[in-house]
């Protein structure tokens, strides 16, 4: 059922998690083989012998968002492991796009502070149920972007606060062909998860950790661009709005 503001940000019932499951098996297979030839897309995956069934059993994933097909990457990443994601209430609230993202996972972030604690007990069900919820911290996709922008906090705050850890997963471009190509080549890179900081005494101390914590991240997944060499010449400014979806 599409979904209308006020409405609870899970959808979560024994059918709706059944009709996701299939869609996103399908997804991946019909995916895979398309991103390779359009991208050549690779998967770096860090550590001794870490895959998408070594993930934690309950992480947050956050990744830079430079590309409108990253959502499909990055499910593709972790597959056959699933994950709730967030994005904006407003694409939720589209017609058929909202109720197609909703299945496959989707959680709304309304813009009223009113629903602050609808989110943390979405984000919470999230985690006790799949074990897995995903941030773009930037907030919206910037097209080509190699510099990330800088983090919402809200990610980190989820860690802190449920006690579990952040996965960076980054995604670096590199023209295909030499610097005048116009193609596109794309490795996903699954770094090491991060423990996050103990919470703090009381709220500011928290929201304070919060912060400093998504600079961490960020300035690690920043890090990580530039090392695999991630071409910032790419940039092409934010996505162009598209009415309903991410106005």
């Amino acid at each position: 059922m599409r979904y209308k503001k006020g409405a609870p940000l899970v959808a979560h019932s024994f059918l709706e998690r059944m009709i996701g499951d299939i869609l996103v098996s399908i997804i991946s297979i019909i995916g895979w083989p398309l991103c390779r030839a359009l991208y050549n897309i690779r998967v770096r995956k860090f550590g001794s012998t870490l895959n998408s069934r070594r993930l934690p059993h309950r992480a947050i994933l956050v990744s830079n968002h430079c590309m409108p097909l990253d959502p499909l990457f990055h499910g593709m990443t972790i597959f056959p492991r699933r994950t709730f994601y967030t994005l904006l209430e407003e694409t939720c609230e589209t017609p058929v796009l909202g109720t197609f993202v909703r299945t496959l996972g989707g959680i709304p972030l309304p813009r009223t502070e009113s629903r602050l604690e609808d989110i943390e007990h979405a984000v919470k069900y999230a985690l006790s149920t799949r074990g897995l919820v995903h941030f773009y911290p930037e907030g919206e996709c910037f097209l080509g972007n190699q510099k990330i922008l800088p983090f919402k906090a809200g990610a980190a705050y989820f860690a802190i606060k449920f006690g579990v850890p952040v996965v960076p997963i980054v995604t670096v471009l590199k023209r295909a062909h030499g610097s005048r190509s116009k193609l596109i080549s794309v490795c996903v890179r699954v770094l090491q998860p991060l423990s996050p900081p103990s919470p703090g005494k009381n709220a500011h101390t928290q929201l304070a950790g919060s912060i400093h914590f998504s600079h961490q991240i960020h300035d690690l997944m920043q890090s990580e661009i530039e090392r695999a060499g991630g071409d910032p010449s790419l940039y092409q400014g934010p996505m162009p709005r598209i009415r309903g979806v991410n106005d």
